[in-house]
């Protein structure tokens, strides 16, 4: 088929569509738009025809130098598409944010002979989505102090300050000071998430034995694990060299995973954790790494996550089916802010599982670190 007539049966499919879509050649020259990129943009259809696309004479200008080139690298170079989230500029400076893809075309022989751009316009979603997180912010805050007050004046009475109390009423204090410490972990829970997603969060990164803060945090654990009669192994690399890491940040890392195995692995079973030094070329647990890192591996043999879940398992409030008849006190929110601390540290998490067989979950810090980042506030 012609190359124009291909491009004249594209134009007449997208003419009307609601995302902004431009084709452009193999330079990055305008050939067509429709008419959302015009209504998205402000700018005409003559005014960008002819020019070169997302440049700071149109809608573009915004990505630094690198991001750039990177873009162009990936889908000039490799000829693959480019997904990512992008800030442009409307004609009238009105600046907003867009959900990109940009895909190479390519003809018969592999050379890339058109760009397919197509952007959503996101700003009033992300509007909406960021006061959503402002007012979990701000609630969870409200909340702490009454929380705080409700765990302070029962460990008063239950030590006996307040006056002696009968059996009766230990077993009913002891009720209210569990559940309300359940909600005081929820409302942690919540302001790590709302300071996760509003990037009002400190990193202080110091150097760490990652080993070291690992054994304490087994130690705290295995309070919980001694009740169901499991084995905790640890397996620590000799000589593993100190990175620079958020403390905090780390143990929320490891203590999540540990938990969660402990939580969903039943009595008597078994429990490993290894911490060990990984090269870039080297493929854990089916990854391929791309940097030197610290890799955290903890492994159990409980309950598994059903594989039709798999793809849902780091989505904020999710937990599996096969684990909440099984549990009714998780948030959900363990794994999802496991995963943005990582996210944010240039790491990765990913992890295998069989239902009723276990499941084992790799994270990894680059050994160059976390870097430094200012904040309101630290997690908690």
């Amino acid at each position: 088929m012609e190359k124009n007539s291909d491009l004249e049966k594209f134009k007449l499919a997208v003419e009307n569509a609601s995302d902004h879509i431009v084709i452009t050649d193999e330079n990055g020259i305008c050939l067509y738009m429709n008419n959302a990129a015009e209504k998205i943009t402000g700018f005409k259809k003559e005014e960008i025809i002819g020019k070169k696309v997302g440049t700071k004479d149109n809608w573009g200008g915004l990505m630094s130098k690198s991001d750039y080139e990177g873009l162009w690298k990936i889908i000039k170079k490799k000829k693959k598409p480019f997904v990512g989230d992008l800030k442009n500029r409307r004609k009238n400076g009105e600046e907003y944010e867009a959900k990109a893809s940009i895909s190479p075309i390519k003809d018969k022989d592999g050379n890339v002979v058109f760009f397919v751009g197509i952007e959503r316009d996101v700003t009033k979603e992300k509007e909406v989505d960021k006061a959503k997180t402002e007012f979990v912010s701000l609630a969870s805050h409200q909340l702490r102090t009454p929380l705080s007050t409700i765990n302070w004046y029962t460990e008063i009475l239950l030590d006996g300050d307040g006056g002696e109390i009968n059996e009766v009423q230990e077993k009913y204090l002891k009720e209210i000071y569990h559940g309300n410490q359940r909600m005081v972990d929820l409302v942690d829970a919540l302001l790590n998430v709302s300071r996760l997603e509003l990037g009002t969060f400190a990193i202080d990164p110091k150097k760490v034995d990652i080993s070291g803060l690992a054994k304490e945090i087994v130690k705290d654990v295995k309070v919980l694990s001694d009740k169901k009669k499991q084995t905790i192994k640890e397996k620590y690399q000799e000589k593993l060299p100190k990175i620079n890491a958020d403390p905090k940040l780390l143990r929320i890392v490891i203590e999540n995973l540990l938990s969660n195995a402990v939580k969903y692995t039943p009595e008597k079973g078994d429990i490993k954790i290894d911490i060990y030094n990984a090269k870039k070329e080297e493929e854990i647990g089916g990854v391929k790494l791309g940097k030197d890192s610290i890799v955290v591996e903890v492994a159990d043999n409980g309950y598994g996550i059903p594989r039709n879940q798999h793809d849902k398992i780091f989505k904020k409030l999710f937990r599996a089916e096969n684990v909440t008849q099984r549990d009714t006190e998780g948030t959900g929110l363990g794994l999802y802010i496991v995963k943005s601390i990582l996210d944010h540290s240039d790491g990765l998490i990913w992890f295998y599982s069989r239902e009723n067989k276990g499941t084992t979950f790799y994270a990894t810090i680059p050994l160059t670190g976390m870097k430094k980042r200012q904040g309101l506030k630290s997690l908690n």
